[in-house]
């Protein structure tokens, strides 16, 4: 993945390789089971108010959750909270098992999954710093965002629309349970003591102080802010994509919704390829810029999946293609489903390198003992602004279309987001001035 030996060496080091190990089958568990009850809701209903109804139930935890589960996640044991959230979301896959024809349970049961994500997200993230060295840091950032990637590949791509098209629905609860326990054994297993220097740390604060010490961190430092509000509209933006997927497949590219692996499978290249690259570049350019550059490649990818059909038309109107066609005839698909596919590439290029390159900057600027607290507010920060976007979306989408609300929404929080840059009462009250730095290292 990574260019430089060093970054290749951490696999040798035992405890991150347990983590990569235990996250890799964690992450395929949940990636299949959250598309399994998609697909289940869309087919059961139809609507995307539904779907939002669904994404809402995952979401709206970390709103009331996010914050103590942060400050929880520097004062308990990393081991004991990651072995419980496995051990749990297999208990959680598991009831689906049986309840898998009832809405209302299926509801009840990811809200249950994203409680246990609370607690369980921070503790991972605040894990990574402690077990590698510094200068480390962006190559483990990016191994633990390739196994995320890898993850939504054989989960997303894979193993959940196989099941589902061989048996069913349970089949693949059966299969997340399965894994999950898995995940449960490896990282219980894992030599204790995450960071060799809780003893010089200082006495744990309480939950209200360390929840001010985490918007105090993100209020002074202008890199971590924009970071923050990057990496938080594009995650918006992306569980808005992930509500109206199952649509658009089926009314802009007129194929079943289960066939979303058009456009995973393309946005996993291109995340491959921002994981290749980012280690280099955030040594050459800085995070922080990567940050940057790669929120406005991704807001530019999620705008033009919003036109394909027209990007399509103008590619066949500008371009002779001579005897080259849009895959009607060399892959028997419609010309719409080729030019997403192209699209989808850079879409997952520029929000690797944004997911990448803005937890590298949390993690250099933030310091070791308020790692949980600054994940969890931009967590927070990240469902809150989620919600209210996703109820409107789905209301929209059955309304309007999807194309038109996807447009709206890339739109919208790139408006939300360019005002937050450049906003003074919303902004970091410290002095920091953008480019103060040239590698955004402290």
């Amino acid at each position: 993945m990574a260019v430089q030996p060093e970054d290749i060496r951490l696999l040798s080091n035992p405890r991150f390789r347990r983590l990569l190990e235990s996250r890799m089958l964690g992450q395929t568990a949940q990636n299949a089971m959250m598309y399994a009850l998609l697909i289940l809701v869309v087919e059961d209903t139809g609507s995307s108010v539904q779907s939002v109804i669904l994404v809402a139930a995952f979401t709206l935890p970390g709103i009331v959750l996010s914050l103590p589960a942060g400050a929880a996640a520097d004062v308990i044991p990393k081991r004991l909270t990651l072995t419980l959230g496995y051990f749990l979301r297999a208990v959680i896959a598991a009831a689906l098992i049986y309840y898998s024809d009832d809405l209302v349970y299926i509801y009840l049961l990811a809200a249950a999954s994203s409680v246990v994500l609370q607690f369980f997200s921070p503790a991972e993230a605040a894990t990574v710093p402690a077990l590698v060295r510094r200068e480390q840091l962006t190559a483990a950032n990016s191994w633990m965002l390739f196994i995320l990637i890898l993850g939504q590949i054989v989960g997303l791509v894979v193993m959940a629309p196989l099941l589902l098209k061989a048996l069913d629905a349970r089949a693949v609860f059966v299969a997340c349970t399965a894994l999950f326990l898995a995940a449960t054994y490896v990282i219980g297993w894992m030599a204790s003591g995450f960071s060799e220097y809780r003893a010089e740390k200082p006495a744990a604060p309480g939950f209200v102080a360390a929840t001010r010490e985490g918007f105090r961190i993100l209020r002074h430092d202008r890199h971590v802010y924009l970071s923050t509000i990057y990496l938080t509209t594009a995650i918006a933006l992306s569980r808005v994509l992930v509500v109206l997927l199952p649509k658009y497949t089926e009314n802009v590219l007129n194929i079943q919704p289960e066939d979303t692996v058009f456009i995973a499978a393309p946005a996993a290249v291109g995340a491959g390829i921002g994981l290749l690259l980012a280690p280099p570049l955030t040594r050459l350019i800085g995070a922080w810029r990567i940050v940057a550059f790669a929120f406005g490649l991704f807001l530019l990818g999620l705008g033009a999946l919003g036109l394909a059909v027209y990007v399509e038309d103008v590619i066949r109107g500008r371009f002779d293609l001579g005897t080259i066609d849009l895959g009607e005839e060399t892959f028997g698909v419609s010309g719409s489903i080729t030019v997403t596919m192209l699209l989808a590439i850079p879409l997952g290029f520029a929000f690797t390198l944004v997911s990448v390159a803005s937890r590298v900057v949390m993690n250099q600027r933030a310091p070791p003992e308020a790692q949980g607290r600054v994940y969890a507010v931009q967590m927070a920060l990240g469902d809150l602004f989620s919600l209210p976007l996703l109820l409107l979306v789905g209301i929209i989408a059955d309304s309007v279309g999807v194309r038109t609300t996807l447009l709206a929404a890339t739109a919208g929080g790139g408006l939300i987001a360019a005002y937050l840059t450049v906003s003074r009462p919303w902004g970091p009250s410290g002095r920091q001035r953008i480019g103060s730095e040239a590698t955004g290292t402290p």
